[in-house]
């Protein structure tokens, strides 16, 4: 089996404590079958605890949809209690992905979490990406299967080529890889209503996203649809960020089809956030252009909830590239 990694992979740690948000809050908890053996035969006032708390294959979540298990310090009871080897797949493994093509597997970290993020803008250069051997099963694939799987990689390579040749013009790079132009900077949709819409028909996550999706519009409303690129992303920022978001889900055509969709998302993603950078990391008011908020944080923040509020919900994820398979 080939393992593809991007190029921060390795480098990741989970802040734990130092961490602004928690994954222990707002996320349905899905436990598998091997640990829920594991919390059936813990002993005494905790392993009662554990059972207290689960219900019908995960857990019990306490108002605002704290797990159960989240100390005041916003550190898990069971890893301090059991150790590591005793959280359940989803917790041990959060924010990593995993997907596999016959004998290819690709590993990745889901923007979601702060610190992927942080390190997937901080890096130097185009994003690049490791290749090396693991023991992990392969998956069947047929030979047609095989040349058609040869062919999305090559595309994906294809795109990362364009993005990352920085002797390129942006908007030349931006033409190769999308097949847009800067004539209109909201491509593939037309204007930023057209965006929000789209936003707007999501299935919402909750509050937080209800509350940064009513701020873009209303900067729209107020700029009367002439919005401008907010300029906290870097061309390398933007050009590691799209290449990124090529990396996890152009491959998955290969199965689901909705290639210029999965293609255009990158883009989309990268427009709403580059043109709502605040209004997506809840900055408003006077303090929008004081300078007094960290511009690494806007960036962080603004990324981290739209990752959520489409990444982690296959019914988003499907509407919004069947509405951008044109």
């Amino acid at each position: 089996m080939i393992l593809h990694k991007p190029d921060f992979y390795d480098k990741f740690k989970c802040t734990a404590s130092r961490c602004s948000d928690t994954c222990c809050v707002g996320w349905e908890i899905d436990i598998d079958q091997a640990s829920q053996k594991i919390y059936s035969e813990v002993q005494g006032i905790f392993g009662d605890k554990l059972r207290a708390n689960i219900e019908d294959g995960h857990f019990r979540l306490l108002p605002q949809d704290r797990c159960p298990f989240l100390d005041k310090e916003n550190l898990c009871e069971i890893y301090k209690n059991l150790g590591e080897n005793a959280l359940c797949d989803i917790c041990r493994e959060h924010p990593r992905f995993m997907e596999v093509y016959g004998d290819i597997m690709e590993k990745g970290l889901g923007l979601c979490c702060e610190e992927a993020t942080r390190l997937l803008l901080e890096g130097q250069g185009p994003l690049t990406f490791t290749t090396e051997k693991c023991d992990e099963p392969e998956d069947n694939l047929d030979e047609d299967d095989i040349e058609i799987r040869d062919q999305v990689l090559y595309e994906r390579e294809q795109m990362f080529k364009a993005l990352g040749n920085f002797d390129k013009p942006l908007g030349e790079r931006l033409y190769t890889a999308f097949g847009c132009t800067a004539e209109n900077p909201f491509a593939p949709l037309e204007n930023a209503w057209a965006l929000y819409d789209l936003l707007a028909k999501t299935a919402s996550f909750g509050p937080a996203w209800d509350a940064a999706l009513a701020r873009i519009k209303t900067s729209i409303e107020e700029t009367d649809g002439n919005i401008q690129d907010q300029g906290y992303f870097s061309e390398t920022e933007s050009m590691r960020l799209l290449a990124y978001l090529i990396y996890r889900h152009f491959a998955k055509s290969l199965y689901e089809g909705l290639d210029q969709g999965k293609r255009n998302f990158a883009l989309f993603f990268w427009n709403t956030v580059r043109f709502f950078s605040r209004e997506l990391a809840g900055i408003t008011g006077n303090n929008a252009d004081d300078g007094s908020q960290d511009s690494e944080l806007i960036k962080i923040g603004a990324i981290k909830i739209l990752s959520r509020q489409l990444e982690y919900c296959e019914e988003n994820m499907v509407l919004i590239e069947s509405a951008l398979d044109i």
